[in-house]
């Protein structure tokens, strides 16, 4: 079972949520994101922890992978968090 921690729960993460939802393979257990109200429905729906910040999810050792759905400004910052704590990095870039 790969463990996915999501940083950001916007648009880009609710485009990429059906294909994650559709494969055994994996199971969303984190997310980050600065609003309360997108980390309170992360975990009313999937029941994963949650993190204000994506530099504190990225500590969290039940993270496998970091998808990255925060703005554009923000993708290297958390792409090279998600590296330093040794966590596969998912980027889409367009």
């Amino acid at each position: 079972m790969l463990r996915i921690g999501i940083a950001g729960l916007g648009r880009a993460f609710g485009v990429m949520l059906p294909t994650f939802q559709r494969d055994p393979r994996v199971t969303l257990v984190a997310a980050a994101d600065p609003r309360p109200e997108a980390l309170a429905r992360f975990e009313a729906d999937f029941g994963g922890r949650t993190y204000e910040t994506v530099a504190a999810m990225c500590d969290d050792r039940a993270v496998d992978i970091l998808y990255i759905a925060t703005p554009h400004q923000y993708h290297a910052e958390h792409a090279l968090l998600g590296a330093a704590a040794g966590k596969h990095v998912l980027l889409e870039k367009q």
